[in-house]
């Protein structure tokens, strides 16, 4: 049987069952080329069923991985099927089945925050929900990873809207970020209907986009220099 997304199976729930490893790949290759280190907090907004997760999770250290996901059922198929009890167990990652950010605790931090196709399924009320809620909880050199969908114009919904698609216009989307009191910077890497975008308040993180052009050989270069105070 051929799967289409939004159908109630853990693959095809989250998107096109066809680019489940294809969308992981990506995602992780991106997050690595942007500094991605095992000693990094991750927070996976929409984690669903560990698409992402299964890789994040093994490569962090211990309480480096935190999923944020209110279909609970995605997150156990996941378990099951894709990443397995055990390890989510000895790296100790949390989840939180709900739709803002109130069982993080308030002083909590992290390095990379990924929100992976929600945007795109936002509409604008939920968008600046998001930016609100995760503002906080972004390390002052850390950085969100978005995807969302461009077009000339806004398409006005609100709420949330799977498997439809929200579109937005590209100034007005930076204008949202902007407001939250973060900045936009476009991120040319692959996805096979979305675009990627990288917010932060950091201007070292601008500076890291900039000079690597997201080559992961000049990422390696700098990443081998030695954090301050080791």
């Amino acid at each position: 049987m051929t799967m289409k997304p939004g159908d109630p199976h853990y693959r095809a729930y989250v998107g096109d069952p066809v680019n489940y490893d294809l969308i992981a790949a990506t995602v992780f290759n991106l997050m690595t080329t942007l500094g991605l280190r095992d000693h990094h907090k991750v927070l996976d907004v929409g984690c669903g069923s560990l698409r992402n997760a299964r890789l994040l999770i093994p490569y962090l250290a211990r309480s480096g991985y935190v999923g944020i996901e209110p279909n609970r059922w995605l997150v156990e198929e996941g378990m099951s099927q894709e990443c397995g009890k055990d390890v989510i167990e000895l790296k100790q990652a949390r989840f939180s089945f709900r739709t803002d950010c109130t069982e993080l605790n308030t002083d909590e931090r992290f390095d990379f925050i990924l929100l992976q196709s929600i945007f795109s399924h936002c509409g604008e009320d939920l968008v600046r929900h998001w930016l609100q809620e995760l503002d906080p909880h972004l390390a002052d050199d850390g950085v969100m990873l978005v995807t969302w969908f461009p077009d000339q114009k806004n398409s006005g919904e609100s709420g949330w809207l799977y498997p439809g698609l929200v579109r937005y216009n590209e100034a007005y989307f930076k204008s949202m970020v902007e407001e939250a009191g973060l900045t936009y910077k476009s991120l040319n890497w692959p996805h096979p209907i979305q675009r990627w975008a990288m917010l932060t308040r950091s201007q070292a993180r601008l500076d890291w986009v900039d000079e690597t052009g997201l080559s992961f050989y000049k990422a390696f270069q700098r990443m081998r220099k030695p954090r301050p105070g080791h």
